[in-house]
């Protein structure tokens, strides 16, 4: 029993990271080349895989209730407040971009009008059943990733390979920062995996462990299979049109196995993290408005028809939800607040600041691209 909660655990956790942010990678990495974004992944991986340690640990000293209630008896109501903030932005601008991919993936076989309905109707069911159900459709979500994911990369063998060792731009590697931190977003997942794991802390760094070591995994697979099958014009080309990259085989391969596969993992990486966020998302506004008997009512609305309809009706937002998600808001509620906590809880060593100083890079590094792109250079 406490092995598969444990199995469980980083199913959840690697459901809640392989998203559209692994789909994303290859779309803002193609300028930089395969082995500075392989670099870049190895970077941002200890990054996130060290501070979600740090950041377990300290919720599971105290055993709060969920991360609003968490940040604000560690840093009152201005850390409240801007939890709160980062968080609601987080989660929309994460499942904006998942419809966004779900839209592109049912686009790809046609109309997308009624998938995506039937696929509403089966999030709102999902939503309703609670967290536990949520964490156990994120865990049969994941199972279907990883074998998808296995048929890709055998049938990427058979396919182009001019991609793969064209000469990069480390430049590109480091201002794609913020949509690799994205890739690595499972931090909202501590509570329920705190409390699924019963806060023993040896199991939860197990799961922590190998819950994000099969997202590394992942990333680095699809970097190699996508610069493999891929020209860099390609690749800028889907970023332009703000699509999930293994959508692209379908123009250029003959093969229908292989895009199918593709379509696939696309398929299985978005609805994993798009049900592993509603979960998250779910539990921490029930910490929040569980007095309010007017917040069931809405819950529906907030989670899953309004990021809906702002997906339908905002085209190409993809990639940039992504970036401002993983940049932003996720860098401020798994990096710099944590980092602060740390500070003010005087845990020994060097690795709170250490924390602080790389997440407030990677901040404005985000910063930069959101100027850059709105200035039209």
């Amino acid at each position: 029993m406490r092995n598969s909660k444990i199995i469980l655990s980083i199913l959840f956790i690697a459901g809640n990271a392989i998203g559209a942010g692994v789909l994303g990678l290859p779309l803002v990495l193609g300028r930089a080349g395969f082995m500075a974004s392989v670099v870049a992944c190895l970077m941002l991986y200890f990054l996130a895989l060290g501070a979600g340690l740090m950041f377990a640990k300290l919720f599971c000293k105290n055993h709060q209730k969920d991360l609003p209630t968490f940040f604000f008896q560690e840093l009152g109501k201005s850390g409240l407040n801007i939890f709160s903030i980062s968080f609601f932005s987080l989660f929309f601008c994460l499942l904006v971009a998942y419809w966004a991919g779900l839209i592109s993936i049912f686009g790809a076989f046609g109309s997308f009008v009624w998938p995506l309905f039937l696929s509403a109707l089966i999030a709102i069911f999902l939503q309703t059943c609670g967290t536990a159900f949520l964490s156990r459709a994120v865990g049969a979500l994941t199972i279907g990733l990883i074998i998808s994911f296995l048929g890709l990369i055998f049938s990427t063998f058979f396919q182009g390979g001019e991609g793969l060792f064209a000469a990069g731009n480390w430049r590109v590697a480091n201002l794609a920062l913020p949509i690799l931190f994205c890739s690595y977003g499972f931090q909202g997942a501590i509570p329920i995996v705190c409390r699924q794991l019963n806060f023993r802390w040896e199991d939860i760094k197990r799961a922590i462990f190998y819950g994000t070591l099969l997202p590394l995994i992942f990333n680095i697979f699809v970097l190699l299979i996508s610069f493999r099958a891929l020209t860099v014009d390609e690749l800028l080309k889907g970023a332009a049109e703000g699509i999930p990259v293994f959508l692209l085989f379908k123009e250029k391969f003959s093969s229908s196995c292989f895009v199918t596969l593709g379509q696939c993992f696309s398929f299985f990486a978005i609805g994993s993290s798009l049900l592993g966020v509603t979960a998250t998302l779910s539990g921490a506004l029930r910490d929040i408005f569980h007095r309010y008997e007017w917040y069931e009512k809405v819950e529906v609305v907030l989670i899953i028809i309004f990021p809906l309809f702002i997906a339908v009706y905002c085209a190409h937002i993809f990639i940039t939800a992504l970036e401002v998600a993983g940049g932003i808001c996720l860098n401020l509620i798994a990096g710099i607040l944590p980092s602060l906590v740390a500070i003010r809880r005087k845990v020994p060593g060097p690795l709170p600041w250490i924390f602080l100083f790389a997440f407030l890079y990677v901040f404005f590094i985000e910063l930069f691209n959101l100027i850059h792109m709105l200035s039209g250079k």
